[in-house]
């Protein structure tokens, strides 16, 4: 059909653009083509419906929807649009991490709005940077905006955001004003729109630093948009085009929060002559901060260090979903635990079996062409005959196994019961060192080929279990950052299932529990005849590689638990429950370590 064969010449044009829009960049850069639509049907699989063009970070795809470039007459403009997405993958934000980083800044000034309102913040001030750079390098952006003007007919844009977005280029290129801003920008916008040139400018070489003073000059704005039900032109346009940036993929590194994120811009309000803690804004301390507070800092030097911050579960997981990620809540949940317990990891400790055993040579055996090479033994074949037939006078070594001198290890396997009664707090939605304390012990024995079992518990019969001993990192997660919430009572039968018919050539065991004061469950009646310290002293017994109880309790609390620290357990006792992080690293030092 005529359509389509204009369709095919429009993407034969702008593939053939591609390695202009790629050395506008760097002569060195290296990306796919890109991907073309010809129709909004075709690109909705992809999100890109009414899109121009945008960019997938995870796998650094560029894609056009030519029917959004026709409607929009911007046939002609391959290069700037195709320069402008690769600017997504080499420039701003670069990266997923990035890029969830400038997202997070960006949130933490847009109070009251709604949540997708940061995606389309962090896109204007992405562009804004690409934009600006390739501009100055001779691509002709500012012609996108001139045909985006003049293609708007009978709908101009209206939105206060818009107003200021393309004024501020209009500062940045020295371009008369109205060449690309619709008509109606007001005094206060044009002095915000030139403050948001100088922002640009001013953090070109970190842009990162800037997204949280560029939201804040942007929020009054935004505000005006909604309070008078304005549409987004930047979307309505087709200009989104980090919108989806984050599908298929889940960046690393987010549970920390990045000193830059907490950046409010300081150092660019004395550059342009503020005061510090002044929002730069044309309407200056409209939007001041507070005075500041009476100086408490402490008379003598702390041990905090920057970056040491982290989001709370529910906020990381609030910033992957803003990311477009899809991952289940609750693995989104054990990746939060599994990144934090990270950098704690170490080896897991390894006890002492009786010996080694070593090989001894044994004699000989036929090689086979099909047997690797490595094996054949060239020595011995010669010596069987000087007349080398494959398969008939090769042979290879055979080996027996003999006692030996040194120690051989095995990793202990590590039985860990963690407390979710109601007393303990939601590991998905505030921080749990309880599950944090679980996740740093269990990886590091899965790290040294240990096995775990790992028991969530909370009341009678309410618990979830790994099912006995196993190496499967997600299920060992899931269960340790789950959440029952009930009421308390440790579950003894879990403990005599485990251990009771353990073997002695079984691998070690330790035993580890992490609670409070209700720990004291594992002294109650069990079954007839039969209590819970029956059953703790047979398990600790038949564990052989014994048994800690980490514990949020007060001294006077101890006592109640002599029973179990006769027997052979080590009570550990913690103040606060941050204090399970500095046990967990100690634990795998201290104990398990010869």
């Amino acid at each position: 059909m005529p359509g389509e064969r204009k369709n095919e010449g429009t993407a034969d044009r702008w593939r053939g653009a591609w390695a202009e829009s790629l050395a506008a960049w760097s002569p060195y850069t290296l990306l796919r083509e890109p991907q073309f639509f010809e129709s909004d049907r075709e690109a909705s699989g992809s999100g890109m419906a009414g899109e121009i063009a945008a960019i997938r970070l995870a796998d650094q795809v560029v894609m056009v929807n030519l029917e959004t470039v026709r409607t929009r007459g911007l046939e002609e403009c391959a290069l700037p649009i195709q320069a402008h997405e690769i600017g997504h993958h080499v420039f701003v934000p670069g990266n997923l991490s990035d890029h969830a980083r400038m997202l997070a800044a960006i949130r933490r000034e847009l109070f009251g709005l709604e949540a997708d309102v940061a995606g389309m913040v962090a896109n204007l001030y992405g562009d804004l940077h690409i934009n600006d750079r390739l501009q100055r390098q001779g691509v002709d952006i500012a012609g996108v905006y001139r045909q985006l003007k003049a293609a708007s007919g009978k709908k101009p844009p209206e939105s206060a955001v818009w107003k200021v977005y393309t004024r501020a280029y209009e500062d940045l290129w020295r371009l008369p004003h109205g060449t690309l801003a619709p008509d109606g920008v007001s005094a206060e916008m044009a002095a915000d729109a030139a403050v948001v040139a100088r922002l640009v400018r001013f953090y070109a070489d970190k842009w990162l630093r800037g997204a949280r003073r560029f939201a804040t000059i942007l929020y009054p704005w935004l505000i005006e948009d909604r309070k008078n039900r304005r549409e987004a032109d930047f979307v309505r346009i087709g200009l989104h085009d980090t919108k989806s940036a984050g599908l298929g993929g889940v960046p690393d590194g987010l549970s920390e929060i990045g000193e830059e994120e907490l950046d409010q811009g300081d150092e660019f309000d004395e550059a342009i002559g503020g005061e510090p803690g002044e929002a730069a804004s044309g309407r200056g301390k409209r939007r001041a901060a507070k005075p500041p507070e009476q100086n408490r800092a402490p008379d003598r030097e702390g041990g905090g260090h920057p970056g040491a911050q982290f989001r709370e579960p529910a906020e990381y997981a609030d910033l992957l979903n803003s990311l477009g990620v899809t991952l289940p809540a609750h693995e989104i949940t054990t990746r939060y635990y599994r990144e934090r317990a990270l950098p704690h990891l170490i080896p897991f400790p390894r006890q002492k079996q009786p010996r080694a055993t070593e090989p001894m040579a044994e004699g000989y055996e036929s090689w086979e062409p099909t047997d690797e090479l490595s094996a054949l033994d060239a020595f011995g074949t010669v010596t069987r005959s000087p007349v080398v037939i494959p398969g008939v006078t090769t042979v290879q070594r055979t080996y027996a196994e003999i006692p030996g001198a040194e120690p051989s290890k095995a990793p202990v396997d590590l039985d860990i019961y963690v407390d979710s009664s109601g007393s303990m707090p939601n590991p998905a939605t505030n921080i749990s060192y309880l599950a944090l304390c679980g996740t740093i012990l269990a990886l590091s024995a899965l790290r040294a080929g240990a096995r775990v079992q790992a028991t969530l518990w909370s009341g009678s019969g309410q618990f979830t279990w790994t099912g006995g001993f196993v190496r499967d990192e997600k299920r060992i997660l899931e269960v340790i950052t789950g959440c029952l919430n009930g009421s308390t009572s440790f579950p003894i039968a879990i403990l005599q299932q485990t251990w009771r018919d353990r073997k002695k050539d079984d691998p070690p065991g330790h035993i580890v529990v992490i609670s409070d004061d209700g720990v004291d469950t594992m002294l109650q009646p069990y079954a007839k005849g039969i209590t819970g310290a029956d059953v703790a002293k047979m398990a600790l017994e038949k564990a052989r590689g014994g048994g800690t109880l980490v514990l949020n309790i007060a001294p006077q609390g101890l006592a109640r638990l002599a029973p179990l620290s006769a027997m052979g357990y080590r009570l550990h006792a913690v103040r606060e429950w941050d204090e399970l992080v500095a046990f967990a690293r100690r634990f795998v030092r201290e104990v398990y370590e010869p």
